[in-house]
């Protein structure tokens, strides 16, 4: 019991201290999310680990991916929207405790 009062503690406390990452309006008006390509692009306490040389992205504990294709990284910033798309896909790729890693 202990143990997950812990845990919640913990993810309560690093959830609160996310450095956000900068947000840019984009050629087209609308609010760009900047990637950093030295570590974690946090957006609204979701952290993604995107690479935009490599096209891959990966959720802390799941596997590396690709980036989805209709997603352009190139200038290194994604939509709002986007970074959801890549969140939930990262998601579903799952992690250790996923049927294709045991």
């Amino acid at each position: 019991m202990i143990r997950w009062i812990t845990f919640g503690a913990v993810a309560f406390l690093a959830a609160c201290d996310v450095p956000q990452a900068p947000v840019v309006t984009g050629p087209d008006g609308q609010p760009r999310i900047q990637i950093n390509t030295s570590g974690l692009t946090c957006y609204n306490t979701r952290c993604l680990d995107i690479d935009p040389a490599a096209r891959s992205l990966r959720s802390i504990g799941n596997r590396t991916i690709s980036i989805p294709g209709n997603i352009d990284v190139s200038d290194g910033t994604v939509t709002v929207a986007e970074f959801q798309q890549m969140g939930t896909a990262a998601l579903l790729a799952g992690g250790e405790g996923s049927p294709e890693n045991r």
